[in-house]
């Protein structure tokens, strides 16, 4: 007896440290250096990633290659940037797991296996790094990098059967970032060839995809380099399949400016629960788990004692959800020469962050009846042999259950182009960032019109519904 009562206060005590341990999600985690990324402090904000102990974690090296790595971009260090995107996506490709940390996701928190990445994370990597490339004007790598976003979703949905893949499987934006690289490395064919690849991928899904409609600027750089080309039939198809006439427009001779405004930020995980419930078998021993939403009916190996009432059991799995941010600034765009002109959207990684989750959750019902059948297993064993301490392994399992909250969370929400032509010498752009109809903000930018083509960023990754 005093040995079962010694067991039970161990048990009651890796119960409560195993509560501790669970307390908070990675975004609560993380509140201190997102603070500094709200307050415009990149550098402060990079030191106290440094000095994050969760992000320490050698399970979590991913999670801190790719929030550093974002905010070196942001701080406008491209080449310490790419250092660790490189990292990162080397990182990847080793597939590095550890046995141990695997096992412990699979016996109580998925938390604890070395974290991966989202699908939709590891293909961002390559649109950071090609945009880092971009900025430092080394064009061709630039141009590699936007090609591998296409390569990487083609590599990621081939491993997954059919009928279970990411709806995800392109991406647009990375044909049309094709297509300005092209151009701005002189190359108009292989431009038009690229903005064709969007045009039609967004034709090819009623004119929108994943949240985003066909940019008008878009269609009309597809046009202009048909033309330019002297590709006259494609040309008058694509003026019939967009619904628009293509007027040439004179030439500015201080060249182009391309902005790319990244606003919000991404949405952050959160955790939410699925109710399964246990259909108690015979003597043999097989229970039947069963979930109406996920459409799961599971049939386990577990004995029961052939007792068909006191078998029956419902319990809650816990599984990763989304949260959405709400952006501070919700339109903008640049005024030149008293002429305006729109940002318009060109990538939505809130809505591809929903999608690809929805999707994945789907797919892992297996993985989660896993590590939910282990669980059960143990408890209705010991369960067999003593209640009290079965009870106090239900407890235990009760308190381990949790999600994976850690997520890329320094991604922006959606991300934004546009497009202005310069004169030559000297160009007062001004940046008008709009948060509702009377509230706005503006900042001036110089650039010198040198004839050729130009990119630049703006972030504005300020959120409205957290407070820090």
């Amino acid at each position: 007896m005093i040995h079962i009562k010694i067991f039970l206060r161990v048990v009651i005590l890796c119960c409560l440290l195993v509560l501790i341990s669970n307390c908070g999600s990675y975004n609560t985690k993380s509140t201190f250096f997102q603070a500094k990324v709200q307050q415009g402090d990149m550098q402060g904000a990079l030191e106290a990633i440094d000095k994050n102990k969760f992000l320490g974690k050698s399970r979590n090296q991913l999670l801190y290659l790719l929030e550093k790595g974002k905010l070196a971009y942001l701080s406008g260090d491209y080449t310490l940037s790419n250092e660790l995107f490189n990292k990162a996506d080397e990182f990847i490709e080793s597939n590095k797991r550890a046995v141990g940390n695997q096992i412990l996701g699979v016996l109580l928190n998925p938390q604890k296996e070395t974290y991966k990445g989202e699908d939709f994370e590891k293909v961002a990597i390559h649109y950071y790094k090609a945009l880092n490339y971009m900025f430092l004007s080394k064009y061709d790598e630039a141009i590699v990098e936007a090609k591998r976003i296409s390569l990487q979703l083609q590599k990621i949905n081939e491993k997954y059967p059919e009928g279970k893949k990411n709806r995800y499987t392109d991406d647009a934006f990375a044909h049309t970032l094709q297509g300005l690289l092209y151009e701005a490395s002189g190359d108009i064919n292989n431009a038009f060839i690229a903005y064709r690849n969007s045009v039609d991928l967004y034709l090819k899904n009623e004119g929108t995809y994943i949240g985003v409609s066909i940019p008008n600027q878009l269609s009309q750089d597809l046009l202009r380099t048909a033309d330019i080309m002297g590709f006259t039939d494609e040309l008058e198809r694509y003026q019939k399949l967009l619904n628009i006439t293509y007027s040439p427009s004179k030439k500015s001779n201080g060249g182009e400016a391309i902005f790319f405004w990244e606003n919000g930020l991404a949405p952050y995980k959160d955790q939410t629960y699925y109710t399964f419930t246990i259909l108690p078998g015979n003597q043999v021993g097989f229970l039947t788990i069963i979930n109406e939403e996920l459409s799961l009916n599971l049939p386990l190996p577990i004995p029961t004692g052939g007792n068909s009432n006191s078998d029956l059991d419902i319990f809650n799995v816990a599984f990763p959800k989304y949260v959405s941010r709400t952006s501070v600034y919700n339109n903008a765009k640049v005024i030149a020469d008293s002429i305006s002109y729109p940002f318009e959207l060109t990538q939505n990684y809130e809505e591809i962050a929903f999608k690809t989750l929805k999707d994945r959750t789907l797919r892992e019902i297996g993985k989660l009846a896993l590590r939910l059948g282990t669980k059960k297993i143990s408890e209705y064993i010991v369960k067999k042999q003593n209640s009290d301490i079965g009870a106090i392994l239900g407890l235990f399992n009760a308190l381990s259950e949790g999600a994976d909250t850690r997520n890329w969370q320094s991604l922006p929400s959606k991300i934004f182009y546009s497009r202005i032509p310069l004169k030559k010498g000297e160009n007062n752009l001004n940046i008008q960032l709009n948060q509702d109809q009377e509230t706005s903000t503006s900042q001036t930018i110089l650039l010198e019109g040198t004839g050729s083509i130009q990119f630049q960023n703006i972030n504005t990754p300020e959120v409205s519904n957290v407070t820090y």
